[in-house]
């Protein structure tokens, strides 16, 4: 009887003691944005997103009827060109990029999609990120 008493109370205590599965780790994302598209055709449905993670910040660009990368020849070619707090800060030929080691504070970025002679493809997109 004492055996059986042992082994209930064991139980209980082993079923209290169940694994804590920990969430999905996520990032939280620290900017403040003030964004606006300017001179965008609605019916493109172009994008340009951007994550600040750390020192860094992710870009991604959809725009439609543009190749970054010259692997589609029947459209027409373009890059991004970016300044951060008004210096160039680069020119890119992918969709997306990442901008490294970018200092603590607050950031003005601004990201123009051009043709590869600098004319606007009319996607501009500019906003504020802070970084910690």
């Amino acid at each position: 009887m004492r055996g059986l008493i042992y082994l209930a109370l064991f139980l209980i205590i082993m079923s209290g003691c169940k694994q804590n599965i920990p969430k999905p780790e996520t990032f939280n994302v620290e900017a403040s944005e003030n964004s606006k598209t300017n001179q965008m055709d609605k019916s493109k449905n172009a994008s340009i997103r951007h994550i600040v993670h750390g020192k860094d910040i992710f870009v991604e660009c959809f725009v439609p009827n543009v190749s970054f990368s010259g692997t589609n020849k029947k459209i027409e070619r373009g890059k991004i060109i970016v300044y951060v707090d008004g210096q160039l800060k680069g020119e890119y030929y992918t969709a997306a990029f990442v901008m490294k080691n970018l200092s603590k504070g607050v950031h003005h970025v601004k990201i123009d999609v051009v043709k590869l002679n600098n004319k606007s493809h009319g996607l501009t997109k500019d906003f504020y990120v802070t970084i910690l």
